[in-house]
């Protein structure tokens, strides 16, 4: 009912994660202050049927007072950091809403014909301050106002409702939009229907050119109809990705006549028209007023549009003067796709709680590009404290206000200056935190919260990021435990911080994945398959699939030139050797080629050797959407002269970039992939190695081994594709590394000095 009942405005001072969880622990202490006649959290649920439609309304009252007279009163907790008087006035009709239907469903089911209620307001931080409202009312009364809400909510729902038959008749017609199914394809969409239907979780290996969007998506679609409750989840760690799916819809719709609702979900950063005001009325023009216009807007949306990706979305967001980020998140809950990125599953923070709070065991998901997400899930669990980021924060404040403020933040300086003063330099594991730090990070989220509300201008932007950054931190250390997570001191010659590092996520993707009714894992390099089952919470009754190339073997020439070691100690020494190599693989054949190294220094030192007669292009750090579009528009169709991109390996352009046919016909790949030896990293072979797996393979080889078959896998994209690769590491011959190529690497060719890159290529381009 919030849906009808709420009004007003956007305010993250107000309603804000951390004060929903303030006002959890306020409502478990109030009620546990009651006597043995408060019946806590009772569960209501009641069937209505009016005009001729069935509607259950369900819910949890946070109390039923039973008095000595035999009477009840049904009791609603709210608490808040606004002044009471301000937020009671503000939101009593969206809160009296609520009681009411907790009270007509109550005096159903116990066959009462009158009740009284209450309404509590407490002060989150100052919890003796507190405002009572009292009501009472007869069952009439209540039914005539119940049934008004049910009556408008129907009247917007007869929208909903043709679009779900209109869905279902257009899925049970639906064919599969190609004429016939690439090889492997059938294969893969057979898998896909059966998990979508029969519920657990797949992992599978599909490389690229078999499809994999439309042969996941089209046999989940087909799955939709048999439940009006469903959602396809469509997750993804790029925007490439989430744009490979929104295209795929969008063909199923064009030549197969899907009706379907589908939204492409934008990251709050991206979308946002107030990019420098926080989320509230007084910051945010587009805030104000929200809950007032969302109702109207929405049924503005879904009788015109089906497809909301970000164009249409920002466009009805501004017509109607609306925060287009929570317009998003609203609208979906009327789409039956939804395609967004891991984090909106997966990140304990930011996750869509009005999904995965509630019973999502109907929901199908798929994921793609899994191999992103066994660091992508570390990373969501992780957190830091700076010492950099405090300072900044406290800088940035005015000289005479913020007491309250300072205060904390001067305690919690003095706790990392003590550890900038007593911790050596590097990495060092500690057992906890601070117990005297901790109360400080705590108490200065209280007090944030409340200075924001009140005396909005004192609150900066550097403040604001030290609050988000001690928010984070300190939800995650409600999940510290020492098996999966090491608290460490990284200290160097200017900062000091703490981290709370997540060696092994797989617990908390594998209790996302319970949730939902189905889960495929799928990639163009999932191998070895059991390092990606064991990493994201699988379990041995998953079913796994690996697929081979649909395309021809010929098309594709693979060398290996093992002379030149790229390790860490030798690198100073391979730069002339290896600008040979990417001399003799550039020069028989105009074209586009991209040169991958292990780091940018390593990039920037090549250059010095390189003396190509090409275009030669390299990549910037931190280059903008934009700048990776212009990047790429330097690498043409039918090039008339030799482009050659030096490139990161594991950066941007190291995958989810489609170059088909001549844009691109060649790769090298300088090294194994393998990430620097590193504090962290170590952590995760120890821990690994502890669980009797071999943990350099988990921590090292395996993810740099999936960066160089990610990077060759930019060559071929099309059945008519023809190119080479060109692996330059002595470690490509060992055993180790041998076992994780893919099946079409088996015929690779080794190359001992340039000269014979120079023939092979000259050779295979020929023929």
């Amino acid at each position: 009912m919030d849906f009808l009942l709420r009004t007003g405005d956007i305010d993250n001072r107000v309603f804000n994660a951390s004060s929903m969880q303030e006002g959890t622990r306020i409502h478990t202490r109030y009620q546990e202050s009651q006597d043995s006649d408060y019946w806590s959290e009772y569960p209501l649920k009641r069937t209505f049927t009016i005009n001729g439609v069935d509607v259950t309304l369900e819910g949890r009252a946070d109390g039923i007072i039973k008095k000595k007279d035999g009477s009840f009163v049904i009791d609603e907790i709210k608490s808040t950091v606004e002044d009471l008087q301000i937020f009671r006035d503000q939101n009593i009709e969206w809160h009296l809403g609520q009681v009411k239907c907790y009270a007509l469903m109550f005096m159903l089911e116990q066959q009462l014909d009158e009740i009284d209620m209450r309404i509590v307001y407490i002060r989150q931080g100052k919890e003796k301050q507190r405002l009572v409202d009292r009501y009472s009312s007869s069952l009439e009364e209540l039914k005539k106002y119940v049934y008004g809400l049910i009556e408008d909510y129907l009247d917007f729902h007869h929208i909903i409702e043709l679009a779900i038959e209109r869905r279902n008749a257009s899925i049970k017609d639906l064919k599969f939009p190609f004429g016939k199914y690439r090889k492997g394809q059938r294969e893969l969409a057979k898998y896909a229907y059966a998990i979508a239907k029969n519920g657990g979780r797949l992992f599978v290996e599909a490389p690229t050119g078999i499809g994999k969007t439309m042969s996941t998506l089209f046999p989940y679609i087909k799955c939709l109809s048999d439940d009006d409750q469903s959602k396809i989840f469509y997750l993804t760690a790029k925007s490439s990705g989430k744009e490979s799916a929104y295209q795929a819809v969008e063909l199923l719709k064009e030549k197969s006549g899907l009706s379907i609702n589908d939204i492409v979900i934008t990251a709050k950063e991206k979308i946002c028209f107030c990019k420098e005001g926080n989320c509230n009325p007084d910051e945010c023009p587009y805030a104000k007023g929200y809950y007032n216009k969302i109702q109207g807007v929405l049924q503005y949306a879904l009788t015109n549009y089906s497809t909301f990706d970000y164009k249409t979305i920002t466009q009805i967001a501004l017509d109607n003067y609306i925060c287009p980020f929570e317009f998003e998140l609203d609208l979906s809950l009327f789409c039956d796709i939804i395609i967004c990125d891991y984090n909106y599953m997966f990140d304990p923070i930011s996750y869509m709680k009005r999904y995965f709070d509630e019973d999502a065991s109907r929901h199908l998901v798929l994921v793609d590009e899994t191999h992103n997400l066994v660091d992508r899930s570390k990373d969501m669990y992780s957190a830091s404290l700076s010492f950099r980021t405090l300072k900044e924060a406290r800088k940035s404040l005015k000289p005479v206000k913020n007491a309250k403020i300072k205060k904390y933040l001067g305690k919690i300086k003095t706790k990392f200056i003590d550890l900038f003063d007593n911790s050596p330099l590097g990495d060092t594991i500690i057992d906890n935190l601070d117990g005297d730090l901790f109360n400080s990070l705590y108490k200065l989220i209280d007090v944030y919260q409340d200075t924001s509300k009140n005396s909005n201008e004192d609150i900066t932007k550097e403040l604001t990021d030290y609050y988000l950054e001690v928010n984070r931190f300190l939800k995650l250390y409600d999940l510290y435990d020492e098996t999966i997570y090491r608290l460490y001191i990284h200290r160097d010659e200017y900062d000091v911080s703490i981290h709370l590092y997540c060696i092994d996520a797989s617990s908390f993707v594998r209790r996302s994945t319970n949730q939902v009714k189905s889960c495929l894992f799928f990639s163009a390099t999932l191998s070895p398959i059991d390092y990606y089952v064991e990493t994201l919470g699988g379990t041995k009754e998953d079913g796994t699939l690996l697929l081979t190339s649909p395309f021809p073997k010929e098309n594709f020439k693979l060398l290996v030139a093992p002379k030149v070691s790229i390790k860490y100690a030798n690198r100073e020494s391979s730069y002339h050797e290896v600008a040979e190599y990417i001399k003799a693989f550039v020069k028989e054949k105009v074209g586009n080629y991209f040169i991958y190294s292990p780091s940018y220094e390593y990039m920037n030192r090549l250059k010095d050797f390189i003396d190509l007669d090409a275009d030669v292009y390299y990549q910037n750090r931190d280059m903008s959407d934009l700048e990776k579009v212009e990047f790429l528009d330097n690498f043409p169709p039918n090039p008339e002269k030799t482009a050659v991109g030096f490139l990161v390996l594991g950066g941007a352009f190291s995958e989810g970039i489609d170059l088909i046919s001549d844009r691109l016909i060649g790769a090298v790949i300088i090294g194994i992939g393998m990430p620097k030896i590193n504090f962290e990293s170590d952590l995760i072979a120890k821990y690994y190695a502890e669980k009797g797996f071999n943990g350099h393979e988990y921590a090292y080889t395996n993810p740099g081994m999936n960066k160089v078959m990610q990077a060759v896998g930019r060559v071929i994209r099309s059945e008519t594709d023809k190119g080479a690769a060109l692996l330059i590491d002595e470690r490509y011959m060992y055993r180790n590394y041998q076992r994780l190529f893919r099946s079409e690497w088996q015929h690779y060719d080794v190359v001992l000095y340039p000269e014979e890159v120079k023939e092979q290529i000259e050779k295979f381009f020929k023929e």
